[in-house]
């Protein structure tokens, strides 16, 4: 747990000094990680909406932003103003279930992207891309997508799939350009999903409002 805490937050400091096989085995810790940076944007997001709706989607993706530990990046900048407008086109008794899923999905792509991957680093996170075994992979997949097909219900489905093309898509792109997945690859993987999380079902509900209105 302290590896995947390193790992996945921006408590990087906790990774130090851990072995390549516990931060490999860290990696099944993951979502779990990431639902715990969930539940205290939500709480951001909770005390922001006392403001007004957008006053809370700001705290709550500038609370997942902060958590992450993911260096600064234009692609992360526009990532982070798709998941304000994404959170603004949900109802809000859903945030704090998005909140919580969409990093804890986003924690499990990182994990996908460890899977049988090649890194072109030799250290820092991109050197655990080929370090997650089918342990670590079986035990995020079940508790990250098996989470959000129980809670999110008819959503649960479209997120997850929505989730595995972006990480599919940001893999593809990484192995044309330099054959293995650099550190803002798995930022990109990361980020990206947590975006689709949110955007998934704000589209749902946006499109459902305006054939009630049509």
């Amino acid at each position: 747990m302290r590896a995947a805490i390193g790992t996945a937050t921006a408590w990087r400091r906790l990774a130090t000094g851990v072995t390549r096989a516990a931060l490999g085995g860290g990696l099944a810790w993951l979502p779990l990680v990431g639902a715990a940076v969930g539940g205290l944007a939500a709480l951001g997001a909770a005390g922001g909406r006392a403001l007004s709706p957008l006053a809370g989607a700001l705290a709550g993706v500038a609370c997942l932003e902060a958590l992450s530990g993911r260096e600064a990046s234009r692609a992360g900048g526009v990532a982070a103003g798709a998941k304000v407008v994404a959170l603004l086109g949900n109802p809000g008794w859903t945030w704090t279930l998005l909140l919580v899923l969409a990093p804890m999905l986003g924690r499990w792509a990182v994990v996908v992207q460890c899977y049988g991957g090649a890194p072109v680093a030799a250290s820092g996170p991109a050197s655990l891309v080929g370090r997650a075994r089918f342990r670590e992979f079986g035990w995020a997949s079940v508790t990250a997508i098996g989470t959000a097909l129980v809670t999110a219900e008819a959503f649960g489905l479209g997120i997850v799939l929505g989730a595995a093309l972006v990480t599919l898509a940001v893999r593809t792109r990484a192995y044309r350009r330099t054959r293995g997945l650099a550190p803002a690859d798995l930022a990109r993987t990361d980020t990206f999903v947590e975006a689709v999380v949110l955007a998934v079902p704000a589209a749902v509900n946006v499109a459902l409002l305006a054939l009630v209105h049509h």
